[in-house]
């Protein structure tokens, strides 16, 4: 038997033996030919296969050659419709894809959006300055109120003449319910040589406190910083204190916080007072806390129309406070004017050199498939996340540098306390507002893109 002869019915057995998955030697073994023989014919048959395959894709290819750039970029290629490249291309740009092509072009064009970021920080930095200043002032002004007064308090009722307390607070006590109530004097007296009011107080614990302790004991006192800092004293000092009946040595107990007199008072209790001031009915304010504050301002003309001038009535308020309110939205809203202003510029400016240096991107993306809506959206998103991270900068900013800030321009008026506390809506919405009309403007700003052929490939290198 020839084994380097191979018939009809061996190659057959070849065939067979590969799809099986047979080595050369197993299947040259099952045949009784030699291996050398079979391996020569399964080589010999694959060239054939390659051959004829290669054959097969130049003629279906031929066509390619007929096929010129503006016919391609039309999507018309060999007079086809275009609809088999356009439904390919859609594989292409699958869902996440704007957002990671807009990923993409902001990372490599970082540059050309810095400054759009920048302004972004800016922008939210200062609308949240705003914003932080108009929470602590709330919207009856008593985080306003609280920096003046030396302790809260709804009404404040001073007598004079004959009349008495005690029908002041019976005609209080016909409109609302009294939940509370301290004395509050205001003397002058001299400390280590200096002029200062005392604000002298009969609950020394309601003093609103910033270091230390409050002046529970006779021998103690309460300073403001604007005192501290021009007698040059600290917490634990000794200083003179003359009034109207003598002079006594007292312990400086705290520092506290009251702007009345540009910061320029003292607190002291009232047995403390009275070592060195001479006690006097008519220095006295009663100052109740209510149990319906709506009628605070009922209560106060009840008491000027029945006791005239034999009282002297306040609220936890002063006549300018409502302008300060006023001017404070009124900022407010000037703030987010100028923030939508300065946005819609950056943006407009901004996208028209970017738009222009991209014009042969974009026509490339309207080859392969992109619409001008779907690139506009894809445009606008860049220009939002570039205004969502300058306005996270921005709010980092606020929250570490504003109180400082705003305190060291408060101080001028005697408060030293100032402190937001915003809620969350109102740390975030500048940044939302910010990065929301970056977007939209970018947006719109991008309207000349539906004017972008794919012609404009041709002639350009």
């Amino acid at each position: 038997m020839n084994k380097k002869h191979l018939t009809y019915d061996d190659r057959l057995a070849i065939q067979a033996g590969l799809q099986q998955g047979l080595k050369v030697a197993q299947i040259a073994k099952r045949i009784g030919k030699d291996r050398s023989t079979v391996g020569r014919e399964i080589k010999a048959h694959r060239q054939l296969v390659v051959s004829l395959h290669t054959l097969f894709i130049y003629g279906k290819t031929g066509k390619v050659g007929n096929i010129t750039p503006m016919r391609a970029i039309r999507n018309n290629a060999a007079g086809g419709n275009g609809r088999a490249f356009r439904r390919n291309t859609r594989l292409l740009i699958g869902k996440g894809f704007a957002l990671r092509l807009a990923i993409r072009q902001l990372i490599t064009g970082k540059r050309r959006y810095t400054g759009a970021c920048l302004v972004a920080v800016l922008l939210v930095f200062f609308a949240s300055l705003v914003g932080r200043m108009d929470s602590w002032l709330g919207s009856d002004g008593k985080g306003m109120m609280d920096a003046f007064n030396p302790a809260e308090h709804d009404i404040g009722v001073q007598v004079f003449g004959n009349l008495t307390s005690e029908g002041v607070e019976d005609l209080v006590r016909s409109y609302s319910g009294i939940t509370d109530s301290y004395l509050l004097a205001m003397p002058q007296v001299s400390v280590n040589g200096t002029s200062y009011t005392a604000n002298v107080i009969t609950e020394p614990e309601r003093f609103h406190m910033l270091q230390g302790k409050t002046c529970q004991r006779d021998d103690e006192i309460v300073l403001t910083e604007f005192v501290a800092s021009d007698l040059n004293v600290d917490v634990g000092d000794v200083i003179t204190v003359k009034g109207d009946a003598g002079s006594e040595d007292y312990t400086v107990s705290g520092i506290y916080q009251c702007a009345n007199d540009m910061g320029s008072n003292v607190g002291m209790n009232r047995e403390g007072y009275l070592k060195v001031g001479k006690d006097n009915p008519h220095l006295w304010c009663y100052h109740y806390f209510l149990q319906d504050t709506t009628k605070k301002r009922e209560i106060t003309e009840a008491l000027e129309q029945t006791y005239g001038g034999d009282v002297h009535v306040h609220e936890n308020s002063w006549p300018g406070l409502y302008g300060i309110i006023t001017a404070m939205h009124a900022l407010l809203v000037f703030m987010y004017g100028m923030v939508v202003l300065f946005t819609l510029i950056v943006t407009g400016m901004a996208g028209g050199r970017i738009l222009a240096a991209e014009k042969r991107d974009l026509g490339i993306y309207k080859a392969i498939g992109f619409t001008s809506t779907r690139l506009r959206l894809t445009f606008a998103l860049r220009f939002f996340l570039t205004g969502a991270v300058g306005s996270i900068i921005g709010i980092l900013l606020a929250a570490v540098g504003t109180d400082s800030l705003v305190s060291a321009v408060m101080k001028l008026a005697g408060i030293s306390n100032f402190s937001s506390h915003p809620g969350i809506v109102s740390i975030l919405l500048p940044g939302v507002v910010v990065s929301l009309l970056f977007g939209c403007f970018a947006y719109l700003a991008s309207r000349e893109i539906r004017c972008v052929d794919v012609t404009v490939l041709v002639g350009q290198e």
